[in-house]
């Protein structure tokens, strides 16, 4: 039973990091229709960053946020700028995101090599503390990530459904040019929303940089698990991105507890299969409607 009851707990606080970069692109791609594969580029950017600043200034790690959240707000500003400069449309998104993603690989293999980068001990003092609540234990960094995906999920949709530039967005994804011929600034609302997509993949680098370490190849790996969190959640539904990183995080940790970690990966896509084939809208999609 302890050891069921540590899986959930593992699971709930990996997912919550799935969830915090799945909403980032659950948002540009439902939304802005632009499908960000950069994204994942600029998240373990961001941890390469959080890693750099520690070590050559031994700057806290999370302080190291008030830099990169603001500077990948600004890259996220920046390529929705691009995109509409250039008219780019949701198909050829994905094709230059792409090139971007390989771009930004190619530049961290190039600057940090190959090898696994980890914030030395001295300097990340919360790796390998717990807080322990009877026999379980919820390790600092990680009970971190899930309050900064918590608080996330939320601001989003307060912004999303309680202000003006929200409210405008929703518009906007349902129909631009109605909402444009009622005074709604796309371009504006778009470059807003993306810096936004861009500051939360700040977020989670840092966060990857503390509890994983980071490599060039990192953003691969996460690829294919993001997406299923963003498919299994619904298109621009950051609760339901949220939702779906933990229902995906707690499947692979129970089923690696109390199965085999092999089949972990396996079973997870059979559910997100299951899943798509009864609501292919994504689980949590009336939330959208409503």
């Amino acid at each position: 039973m302890q050891l069921f009851g540590q899986a959930l707990i593992s699971g709930l606080l990996l997912g919550s990091l799935y969830g915090t970069i799945a909403i980032g692109l659950t948002l540009t791609w439902g939304m802005l229709k632009v499908i960000n594969l950069s994204h994942f580029s600029f998240a373990i950017l961001a941890g390469y960053i959080t890693y750099q600043l520690s070590i050559t200034t031994g700057m806290n790690p999370f302080l190291t946020m008030l830099v990169t959240i603001p500077m990948f707000f600004l890259v996220g500003v920046l390529l929705q700028w691009f995109i509409e400069i250039f008219h780019i449309d949701e198909f050829m998104s994905l094709l230059v995101t792409f090139g971007l993603f390989i771009i930004l690989e190619s530049v961290m293999r190039w600057f940090w090599t190959a090898d696994h980068r980890f914030i030395p001990s001295a300097l990340n003092p919360y790796l390998g503390v717990s807080l322990w609540v009877g026999p379980f234990a919820l390790p600092i960094p990680q009970l971190a990530s899930f309050l900064a995906a918590v608080l996330i999920s939320v601001l989003t949709m307060y912004i999303l459904h309680r202000t003006y530039a929200g409210k405008a967005l929703r518009a906007l994804a349902q129909d631009r040019e109605i909402a444009g011929a009622f005074g709604v600034n796309y371009r504006r609302s778009a470059m807003m929303l993306s810096g936004m997509a861009g500051a939360y993949a700040a977020i989670a680098g840092a966060f990857i940089s503390m509890i994983y370490g980071v490599t060039p190849t990192a953003a691969i790996e996460w690829l294919p698990v993001i997406f299923a969190v963003v498919i299994l959640g619904g298109l621009a539904n950051a609760f339901g991105a949220f939702a779906a990183g933990l229902i995906i995080g707690v499947t692979d940790h129970v089923t690696s507890a109390v199965a085999d970690a092999g089949i972990a990966s396996l079973v997870t896509f059979v559910i997100l299969i299951l899943a798509l084939l009864l609501k292919p809208e994504g689980l949590f999609a009336r939330r959208v409607a409503e």
